[in-house]
């Protein structure tokens, strides 16, 4: 009887060698978020733009499938809207 092979685990390391623990952001507050952008420019996969919703612009994630959970957008956002 062949044995069944384990798939090995990987782990990112961070540049101070600790592992790489990614940050999906939960969804913004739309209430906090005063569309300024920052977490529009600083996302490397464009999963977040700015859109109208209930009479003014604030940030939407449209592509949450392709986030890769840097937390770049979490990190520079001014007004902590990010959950």
């Amino acid at each position: 009887m062949s044995e069944l092979k384990r798939p090995r685990k990987r782990v990112i390391l961070c540049q101070d060698g600790s592992p790489f623990v990614p940050q999906y952001p939960g969804g913004i507050n739309i209430e906090k978020c005063t569309g300024c952008s920052e977490c529009v420019e600083v996302c490397p996969q464009n999963c977040i733009e700015l859109k109208e919703v209930e009479g003014k612009k604030v940030a939407v994630i449209t592509k949450l499938e392709l986030c890769i959970g840097d937390g770049f957008c979490k990190i520079v956002c001014p007004e902590d809207a990010f959950l």
